[in-house]
């Protein structure tokens, strides 16, 4: 006979420890900016990308491993829809940058940021900004099932929690206009990972897309 499990009970436990994850990854974000005011640049940029990537790391394991009795995101092989869902990325990440450069004379994010001259700043960001969208991934995916665990109802609470836990704190440290701007960009770049069925290389890929364009 297979054991009988109280599904009563392991509720509770699955919510603490969605709202574990959550709370684990913003605090994990959170810590780039909390570093520069703490600590000289370039001690907190280095430590950022420790604590970063250890912190990316664990959190990804154990996402994993709960995928497997929880399924908190698709594990299903990429497809023709995933196709499309990268180009349609790449054409909306490209009428943005354009849009930047026309109105607002502003180079494309990987122009900015990965070619500026200086080599040591270039690796930097090579490993600093795929680390970040990696953890808005993993902060969508948990905020997402916590908010189907706790309210049960099927909304885009990964990307309403993106737009609070990773955009609006902008405004803290980068000032009102760019934090609102953050928080509304987390909308469009938690948009594949509904649009693909919570796919995450598909979500990946394309959140990269659109954050370096």
């Amino acid at each position: 006979m297979g054991q009988y499990v109280d599904a009563g009970k392991t509720q509770p436990k699955k919510s603490i420890w969605l709202f574990g994850m959550v709370i684990a990854v913003f605090l994990i974000i959170q810590f780039d900016a909390a570093a520069s005011v703490i600590s000289n640049q370039i001690l907190s940029m280095g430590s950022t990308l420790v604590v970063w990537g250890a912190g990316a790391a664990v959190i990804w394991i154990k996402l994993k491993k709960k995928n497997l009795e929880s399924a908190l995101y698709s594990s299903v092989a990429f497809s023709r829809a995933d196709a499309m869902i990268l180009f349609f990325a790449i054409a909306c990440g490209a009428a943005m940058a354009l849009g930047n450069f026309l109105y607002a004379g502003l180079k494309p994010l990987f122009v900015r940021e990965l070619l500026t001259g200086y080599p040591l700043y270039n690796i930097r960001n090579i490993i600093y900004y795929p680390l970040e969208v990696l953890l808005m991934l993993e902060l969508l995916i948990c905020s997402q099932k916590a908010g189907e665990v706790f309210i049960k109802e099927a909304l885009q609470w990964g990307a309403f929690a993106l737009f609070l836990l990773w955009g609006l704190p902008h405004i803290l440290w980068h000032g009102l206009a760019d934090g609102i701007v953050s928080a509304c960009r987390a909308f469009i770049y938690a948009a594949p990972f509904y649009a693909s069925g919570k796919k995450v290389q598909t979500s990946y890929i394309s959140m990269l897309i659109l954050w370096f364009l």
